[in-house]
């Protein structure tokens, strides 16, 4: 018996269970689900205060490790939520919520992924469910002006800790701040191919099977950041990349380059030849 087949015959039993909802990635028809596939599933209920959420996460094992968050307002319902994101021996994973049932229009309305799989007393016909909700606009001239300023302004950022010997500085803007751009600007470029209907997942995990290799090696270049000269390098090797995306959005006729660009590039490229400010 499944994780949910469980938690489905231990709900008919007690009335106060609504309905039980699924969503996250086990419910994105574009993703094979693997090991590592979490169970994100809701209870809805008439008073989810009759409910003992511990109690529930027991019922499926013995968990190893728990987070309880409470008064999540989650979908744009109701801030009555509890959740308990659950992890079990092996690689099982359960992300168990309690939610009142007055939230359940929200909750379908709040995102295309989740879909109520079983009700109290009732047949459930399955909705379609995908990432739509997830999807990444395609962006337009400013945002991509925006993505590329900030990057450039970044990488200044990072120089600056690189020149006054802060590797903590230098790496925690380049990681938090300056890669999530690069990034960015991969996540439109794909966007861009699939017209808008590109879900580039947490932390861009998405993005990973759409590289070419040589693009995967350029940007696992990047992390090689355990001294000053190490993430000045890796800094060089992440604006070439930028550089390489810049380009090909101008050939491709997507974008135009920005008419202040050269001139603040060619600044970054100054202070990272000049070895006597960081020496």
């Amino acid at each position: 018996m499944t994780d949910l087949q469980t938690l489905i015959a231990l709900a008919a039993k007690n009335p106060n269970i609504v309905a039980i909802g699924t969503e996250g990635s086990s419910n994105n028809p574009a993703l094979q689900p693997d090991a590592w596939t979490d169970l994100d599933v809701t209870l809805f209920c008439q008073d989810p205060a009759r409910e003992n959420g511990a109690t529930w996460i027991k019922a499926l094992g013995d968990p190893t490790l728990v987070q309880h968050l409470t008064q999540q307002q989650l979908f744009d319902a109701s801030a009555q939520w509890e959740s308990w994101l659950t992890r079990y021996p092996g690689t099982r994973r359960v992300d168990f919520k309690l939610a009142p049932a007055s939230d359940i229009t929200a909750y379908l309305a709040g995102d295309h992924l989740n879909g109520i799989v079983w009700r109290q007393g009732q047949p459930v016909e399955a909705r379609a469910t995908d990432a739509g909700s997830h999807f990444l606009h395609v962006p337009n001239q400013a945002d991509y002006d925006a993505t590329v300023n900030e990057l450039v302004w970044i990488a200044g950022n990072v120089v600056k800790g690189l020149s006054r010997r802060n590797l903590l500085y230098a790496n925690e803007q380049f990681n938090q701040h300056l890669r999530p751009q690069l990034l960015l600007l991969l996540a439109d470029r794909e966007t861009l191919k699939e017209h808008g209907q590109f879900d580039p997942g947490v932390n861009g995990k998405n993005l990973w099977p759409r590289l070419t290799s040589g693009e995967k090696q350029q940007l696992a270049a990047t992390y090689n950041q355990a001294t000053l000269q190490a993430t000045r390098t890796s800094l060089t090797q992440l604006l070439t990349c930028a550089d390489q995306l810049i380009e090909g959005f101008a050939q491709a006729g997507q974008f135009v380059r920005p008419d202040w660009l050269d001139r603040a590039e060619e600044q970054l490229h100054d202070w990272l030849a000049d070895d006597t400010l960081l020496a």
